[in-house]
């Protein structure tokens, strides 16, 4: 329900991967914000092959594709008329939108929405008093909430009362945070477990909707984050840029740059070996509610 940085590219390819371990085959359709040639529908994946690149599908659909290699992945700005075209290709027992409560022509078996656990002001009002694109009180309509970003583990009691009031009822949302998992070295795909990064100067570098939230999780995983570059949410990097990035590291006496998956597909053209330019990885950890996405799930015969 709010514009951007609820984590919801890394909460589709959890859900994928779980209906995937069930022997679905998934398609994956999303609108591909900032792409090339928006009004055409492209296949990211077919489920075999990563068939285009980032340009021309945007760089979240790309990452899911990666990160998915076994999921069908396309883009395009009517899912309703995407879908078809998607079946007139390829086989699949369904579909993962990653952004669509506002849809409401198009029938869903499931609504799960997400909020930010730390994203108080972004629920103070609509765009642009806040970050909804609707009235809270449209929540209701949803098969289920999750709270993301729950690292800070006081955060998520007042979120969910806060939600309850808005919508005159209980909830009983389901709680995930984000972990880290490891560090890949951007041009060689060197990979690093987080041990090497704690207490080492970093340069962290992102454009993404919520930055403040890996800003957090290095520094509690102990990096010393020692400068902060923010793009803006779906930046596009030029060669001008990792030279500043380049500059950055000698001006703070850093020893790393650390970045995120979704930045690294469009850093990956401008940088070297020899640059210490590294992507962190993270996933999804339950803290409650796991089994009640398994109950909607199997109540709906999906799975």
């Amino acid at each position: 329900m709010t514009v951007g940085g609820t984590g919801k590219t890394p909460f589709v390819i959890w859900l994928a991967t779980r209906l995937h371990a069930e022997g679905k085959r998934v398609a994956i359709l999303s609108r591909g914000y900032g792409r090339q040639q928006a009004w055409q529908n492209r296949l990211v994946s077919d489920g075999s092959d990563v068939l285009a690149d980032w340009h021309m599908v945007g760089d979240e659909p790309f990452v899911i594709a990666q990160q998915c290699p076994w999921a069908i992945v396309a883009v395009g700005k009517d899912r309703y008329q995407l879908g078809l075209w998607v079946l007139e290709q390829c086989s699949c027992d369904c579909f993962i939108l990653d952004d669509g409560y506002q849809h409401l022509s198009l029938y869903r078996d499931v609504d799960l929405l997400l909020f930010d656990a730390t994203d108080f002001q972004g629920l103070a009002g609509v765009v642009p008093a806040g970050r909804l694109r609707e009235p809270l009180d449209a929540a209701q309509w949803a098969d289920g909430c999750v709270l993301t970003r729950s690292e800070c583990v006081a955060s998520v009691r007042p979120m969910q009362e806060f939600l309850e009031k808005a919508l005159g009822k209980k909830l009983n949302p389901m709680v995930v945070k984000s972990r880290l998992k490891f560090f890949t070295h951007l041009s060689t795909g060197r990979v690093q477990d987080i041990s090497y990064f704690q207490k080492k100067p970093i340069v962290l570098l992102s454009g993404i909707g919520n930055p403040g939230a890996l800003l957090t999780s290095l520094v509690e995983a102990g990096c010393e984050v020692r400068e902060e570059i923010r793009f803006p949410d779906h930046y596009g990097y030029v060669k001008d840029d990792v030279a500043a990035i380049r500059r950055k590291l000698t001006d703070s006496g850093a020893e790393l740059a650390v970045t995120t998956e979704k930045d690294a597909v469009k850093l990956r053209a401008w940088c070297t070996a020899d640059d210490p330019f590294w992507v962190v990885s993270q996933e999804l950890e339950f803290m409650a509610g796991e089994d009640a996405i398994d109950g909607l799930l199997r109540r709906h015969r999906i799975v």
